[in-house]
């Protein structure tokens, strides 16, 4: 055998030249964080999609080392809310009871959604939801805020008598059913308001759409922004 064959394989009738070897590539430890990172993202995927962005972003910044990236600079009628350093934070995945029977100078703070009774019976204090919520939302509260980012299902505000509840979006039936105080401020859309919610014994105050349409037991005037409350009380 000619001696420039010495060194090739021989397969089905065919000489191959081996292929020369290649240097060994020196691992680096940055290559392996996009892996990572995808791989945490996808762990919050399951639970949380449309915090997608957001998570991303603190997890690449935990696996760089460094402080969680700049916000994106607020909008003209929306700025990001800020977590007071003292803030009990949760990743929510629809627990249930969160901030139940709060107190004055107690604030937590909820990265994702939340189930339902959030706020049950909380007498002070502030509750902050990224996401959406449940049903009951502010049960029986007598005083302190939840503030909600997303929407509530059924029965928002229901018998509160104090406090504060605020949904920047939209809320299901029974909305503000037999509450006889503090306030309750809805943004979005409302499948349906209580027709309790519009008696006399209703001190409270309920700002729809940024229009004040109750207050201190009567209906405020001049009417509504689209619809009006009658058309959305359950008959």
């Amino acid at each position: 055998m000619p001696q420039e064959n010495l060194n090739k394989i021989w397969n089905a009738g065919k000489y191959f030249e081996p292929k020369a070897e290649q240097p060994a590539k020196e691992s680096n430890p940055d290559e392996n964080k996009p892996s990572n990172v995808k791989r945490k993202i996808s762990v919050v995927k399951a639970f949380m999609s449309e915090q997608e962005d957001s998570f991303k972003k603190k997890v690449e910044a935990v696996l760089k080392g460094v402080e969680e990236p700049a916000s994106a600079p607020a909008t003209a009628d929306k700025e990001e809310k800020p977590v007071p350093d003292d803030a009990e934070v949760i990743v929510g995945i629809g627990q249930e009871k969160i901030g139940e029977n709060l107190v004055a100078g107690k604030s937590i703070h909820v990265t994702g959604y939340a189930g339902n009774w959030i706020g049950y019976s909380m007498s002070g204090g502030e509750i902050y939801v990224e996401g959406s919520v449940g049903y009951w939302t502010g049960f029986h509260m007598s005083g302190g805020k939840i503030h909600v980012e997303g929407s509530t299902g059924n029965a928002t505000g229901c018998m509160m008598y104090g406090g504060e509840i605020h949904v920047e979006g939209d809320a299901e039936d029974r909305t503000g059913r037999f509450m006889s105080g503090g306030v309750l401020r809805i943004d979005g859309d409302v499948a349906s308001f209580d027709k309790t919610a519009f008696s006399s014994y209703n001190k409270g105050t309920i700002i729809w759409k940024g229009e004040t349409i109750w207050k201190n037991g009567q209906q405020i005037e001049p009417g509504w922004t689209n619809l009006k409350v009658e058309e959305k009380i359950v008959k």
